[in-house]
């Protein structure tokens, strides 16, 4: 296996802020309005190793894993 520098690493991480990568393909994460809904989402769905943040590309808060 080689290993090939990627050149592109800054974009990837500016799009993991506000995008998820399934299945090969960049989609946008859930959006939630405040933070108080996207914290109540992740206590219903018992997601513990998670936290939720505001992203800088909308403005709105995204979950992701800590």
């Amino acid at each position: 296996m080689t290993y090939k520098p990627r050149s592109d690493c800054n974009k990837h991480i500016i799009k993991r802020e506000h995008y998820v990568r399934k299945n090969g393909e960049w989609k946008p994460k859930q959006k939630f309005e405040t933070e108080t809904e996207a914290v109540s989402y992740l206590r219903k769905h018992k997601m513990y190793k998670y936290i939720a943040y505001v992203c800088k590309s909308c403005g709105k808060w995204h979950i992701s894993r800590s």
